[in-house]
């Protein structure tokens, strides 16, 4: 797992031609290896073991982003749609996390939840996901099948928050016209204004403290 997750592709091939039943290898927590090579930004890995014959499960298939994997485990098992991993991610969440539209609308088609918080610390929505993966087309989807555009993750941080830290115009407009809350404040006493300012954002700070920013949205 250490090789893993800094990303030693052959030190992993090293330890996987010698011990071929670790591609089922899974951390001390349940996360599998493939699920943490993704976290850690390490595609290739998640590959290798892939390309070994890892059966991967919903949670690796919705990360990964195999579409025809996804759908058969959920024929099998509809009810796998609002399962949750050893780490207490949903299948939507991952998907939104990990950008792939496709698997997030098939998803929500079967009945995903689109407010299930993560059974974690972290407590993320897929519309946080979608918003830390700055994924317009994503936040629409679920915004428009319903998602709490005002969700509140770990630290009382929501969507508007994170877009604003990244000054993501597009995802801002989506929000606040989905009915986002612009004075919301954080565990920290920041608002989205705040985060913008912070970000080095000037310009959309003011724009997210104008008062006029919602009916003009609106109109």
């Amino acid at each position: 797992m250490a090789a893993v997750k800094s990303g030693d592709e052959l030190r992993v091939a090293s330890i996987l031609d010698a011990n071929p039943e670790l591609i089922k290898a899974r951390s001390v927590n349940g996360v599998s290896a493939i699920s943490l090579a993704l976290y850690h930004g390490r595609p290739a890995i998640a590959k290798m073991f892939i390309e070994r014959g890892s059966e991967l499960d919903i949670f690796e298939a919705c990360s990964v982003g195999l579409s025809e994997r996804v759908r058969d485990l959920v024929s099998n098992d509809p009810e796998l749609v609002n399962r949750v991993s050893a780490d207490g991610f949903q299948p939507l969440g991952l998907a939104c996390f990990f950008g792939h539209e496709d698997i997030a609308r098939f998803l929500i088609e079967q009945g995903a939840d689109v407010n299930a918080p993560a059974e974690n610390t972290m407590k993320v929505q897929p519309i946080h996901a979608a918003t830390a993966r700055r994924s317009a087309q994503i936040v629409d989807l679920l915004l428009q099948r319903g998602a709490n555009p005002n969700a509140r993750q770990q630290m009382d941080y929501t969507p508007l928050h994170a877009a604003a830290q990244n000054g993501d115009a597009d995802i801002i407009m989506l929000l606040l016209a989905a009915g986002a809350d612009t004075s919301i404040r954080a565990e920290d006493g920041r608002i989205a204004a705040d985060f913008a300012e912070q970000a080095g954002q000037p310009a959309l700070a003011e724009r997210l403290r104008s008062p006029t920013m919602h009916s003009a949205e609106e109109g």
